[in-house]
């Protein structure tokens, strides 16, 4: 039977919040274990010397169109006709072009009549999946990504606190300065509220780079991990930590942001331990 007869189905039981599942899929054959020496070396290499490919530097100036011409989430892009005139390139080309893109979740491809692609989602969730891939071939573990996960989010917890414009960081931080009245959510709702809150955290850190580099680790931890238990048991902690690294942030004391982050980062590590227990060790999933 071909090795991908059953892949779609098995991805459809993966479970978790928000389509994510954890560390190992329920039915599948354990992946690799960290330090058992079938990791790929890291190394650089002459990689960034390569010419791109033309599917690739099509992909780069449709990029740079999308941003020169302010182009925003479902704004529609030219008809592939209209592109094959304008880029000069084959069909095949393009299309290679536009799937680059559209796997990274930059661009959809609407079907039938009055389709086409449209500009899609800066979703750093999309880097992280792609990180995966890398991490995997690494030999990364699960236990790592969390370890990483309390450094990054400590780092953007500290430079919200710290953003000069105290006004935009007070009302981004208000929502969260107080504990929430109703708790009806289901398990993807609490979650998504709950990644929300980091993303929100996120945007006042100052630079995009950071912005967008450093939630990917919380993205890949949220799609792996966190659907191996329900954090909504220990939601009372979790939300007491929001407010209190809200308050910190909203009082502009970066030090207390970041000890109110790491508390927080390692109170969801606890969570999720428990139930991963060996698992921990396994080579981080490409997905």
């Amino acid at each position: 039977m071909h090795r991908y007869a059953h892949g779609v189905a098995r991805k459809q039981v993966d479970g978790g919040a928000g389509g994510g599942s954890g560390a190992v899929r329920e039915g599948s054959s354990r992946g690799p274990r960290g330090r058992d020496g079938r990791a790929l070396p890291i190394s650089t290499g002459d990689s960034v010397y390569r010419p791109l490919k033309t599917a690739e530097a099509f992909a780069q100036d449709l990029v740079r169109d999308i941003v020169n011409q302010g182009l925003r989430t479902g704004d529609k892009l030219p008809p592939e006709a209209a592109m094959l005139q304008e880029f000069g390139l084959s069909r095949e080309s393009l299309r290679e072009g536009l799937r680059l893109l559209e796997v990274q979740g930059l661009i959809t491809i609407r079907r039938g009549p009055g389709g086409g692609p449209v500009v899609g989602h800066l979703d750093p969730a999309s880097l992280g999946r792609t990180s995966t891939l890398y991490y995997h071939l690494a030999g990364g573990t699960y236990a790592e990504l969390l370890e990483a996960w309390a450094v990054t989010e400590t780092i953007l917890a500290e430079r919200a606190a710290r953003n000069p414009d105290r006004a935009a960081v007070r009302a981004a931080m208000e929502p969260y300065l107080s504990l929430p009245e109703e708790h009806d959510d289901g398990l993807t709702d609490f979650v998504l509220a709950h990644t929300n809150f980091h993303r929100v955290l996120a945007s006042l850190a100052q630079n995009k780079v950071l912005e967008m580099m450093l939630q990917t680790t919380g993205q890949i931890v949220t799609h792996h991990v966190l659907g191996h238990g329900d954090p909504r048991h220990d939601r009372e902690t979790i939300e007491a930590d929001h407010v209190a690294v809200a308050k910190a942030v909203a009082a502009g004391t970066p030090r207390r942001a970041a000890d109110a982050m790491e508390k927080h980062i390692a109170t969801m590590i606890d969570v999720v331990r428990t139930h991963l227990g060996g698992q921990l060790d396994d080579y981080i999933d490409w997905r």
